[in-house]
């Protein structure tokens, strides 16, 4: 039975409902790496110990890594805050992999002597991860979907305080050769990056929801690359690069204005 992860916060946020939510601000969030490990960062536009009801949010990456997201770990005041955890397994839509998390809150967070500070970010959560690659908090046409129903969305005391994601993308093992020249841009960018081990290289670039809008092979490079590459004749929105060599892929973000 489908079950709308919204509609199960609201309800249990009425059976806790804290009235000083509803004259709060919104809560933001944010993705974050730390040698490895995303983190999960939460942060109130104005001072709240009340209760943080609910909490959902998803994470998206690129399925062709073969990176995978553990349970995501919380220290004692997060707990006390919300607690949080995988909403059912790993989803795959096109060439994306999505996990959706969510958290539901009964108490006032003043009764464990914790209280928010505005402008603050707060560690809610930190999800270990295997491999590497490029995740991303993500508001996007599949988390909006009816059915998955999985876009960012916070409440304070039963209230809708959701915000805005403004820090959405985290990588893991990142490959800092890779350069994309400007980024932003306006559909024209430059694309380098070194290959020191000698061996055949694929350079693809997809759109948003999966499809492929270039794909390039090149056998035996090695040394620099470099190619300047258009987009111009596709939407503006976000792009990514993904670059298949020695026997690994990575992914990186463009966003084309």
């Amino acid at each position: 039975m489908n079950f709308s992860l919204r509609t199960a916060a609201f309800s249990l946020a009425l059976a806790a409902l804290s009235t000083s939510g509803f004259s709060q601000g919104a809560v933001d969030i944010g993705l974050f790496q730390d040698n490895g490990v995303l983190e999960v960062k939460v942060r109130p536009e104005a001072d709240f110990s009340g209760i943080f009801s609910s909490l959902v949010f998803t994470i998206r990456w690129d399925a062709s890594t073969g990176a995978s997201l553990g349970e995501p770990t919380q220290d004692e005041a997060a707990q006390h805050v919300i607690a949080v955890a995988k909403s059912g397994n790993v989803r795959e839509q096109g060439s994306s992999n999505y996990m959706v998390y969510a958290g539901f809150g009964m108490t006032p967070m003043s009764n464990h002597g914790v209280n928010w500070e505005a402008g603050k970010e707060y560690t809610i959560a930190t999800i270990p991860v295997t491999g590497q690659g490029e995740f991303e908090l993500v508001n996007d046409g599949y988390t909006a979907e009816p059915n998955n129903n999985a876009n960012f969305y916070a409440a304070l005391g039963g209230g809708d305080r959701t915000g805005t994601i403004y820090h959405g993308l985290a990588a893991t093992g990142d490959d800092g050769s890779v350069l994309i020249q400007p980024n932003p841009n306006n559909g024209r960018f430059t694309l380098s990056f070194l290959n020191n081990e000698k061996g055949d290289v694929t350079v693809e670039i997809v759109n948003n929801i999966g499809q492929s809008v270039y794909n390039e092979t090149l056998r035996g490079l090695e040394g620099t690359y470099k190619k300047e590459m258009d987009l111009s004749g596709q939407s503006a929105g976000a792009y990514y690069v993904k670059i298949k060599r020695n026997g690994a892929t990575t992914t990186h973000k463009v966003v084309y204005r």
